[in-house]
């Protein structure tokens, strides 16, 4: 072996550790677009430039842009929203709705309201947000509210979706609509009115 392949072999980087750099700049480059540009205007050949990759390195790990978006999205809440699926139920919801909220004021809210608005005209985008989003939030907290059900903390003759539907729908009706502020007394607020109509009634 000559020297300067000597040199190239001990100086060259290892390929993994540039490919996760790539795929970080991907996702984070494919967030800062969503924002401004909304999602049917984004564009993988955009999202490529400013992550300094090829079309090709983002259609390597993602099929379509629907997929794309929701993976740059869950992969910024994912530590924030993962629900504990043991412990007060009552607790653990509450604090989650809490967190939902800071999120849904943040720059990601603007972001799960343009996932969502284009999942009604774009079937692609809402099944990767049911898929990647809703369906793994959900199965967390059924497991919970059904623990919590065996133990006696909630009514056993419940449906655990029809649950987070309530609890949940009021914060997503107001990112969506805009029609009332969405502060942050309002997870509180619609807890205390839902959770008597939970509790066991006493005999």
């Amino acid at each position: 072996m000559s020297k300067v392949s000597q040199n190239e072999s001990v100086t060259r980087t290892p390929g993994r550790p540039r490919s996760q750099e790539a795929r970080k700049a991907i996702l984070e480059s494919t967030l800062q677009l969503l924002q401004k540009t909304g999602f049917t205007d984004l564009s993988i050949e955009a999202i490529a430039a400013r992550a300094g990759v090829g079309k090709a390195t983002v259609y390597r790990w993602w099929p379509n842009k629907a997929e794309l978006v929701m993976e740059a999205f869950v992969t910024a809440v994912e530590a924030e929203l993962r629900i504990p699926t043991s412990g007060s139920a009552e607790k653990v919801i509450r604090e989650q709705m809490k967190r939902w909220t800071r999120i849904f004021n943040s720059p990601l809210g603007k972001v799960i309201a343009t996932v969502i608005g284009a999942g009604q005209s774009d079937p692609e985008m809402l099944r990767a947000f049911q898929r990647q989003y809703v369906e793994p939030r959900r199965t967390e907290a059924r497991k919970l509210l059904r623990e919590a059900m065996r133990t006696g903390e909630i009514r056993s003759n419940l449906d655990p979706d029809t649950i987070l539907d309530i609890l949940y729908g009021p914060l997503y009706m107001r990112l969506l609509l805009r029609h009332a502020e969405l502060n942050s007394e309002l997870p509180g607020l619609v807890f205390d009115i839902v959770m008597p109509g939970l509790r066991p009634v006493d005999p």
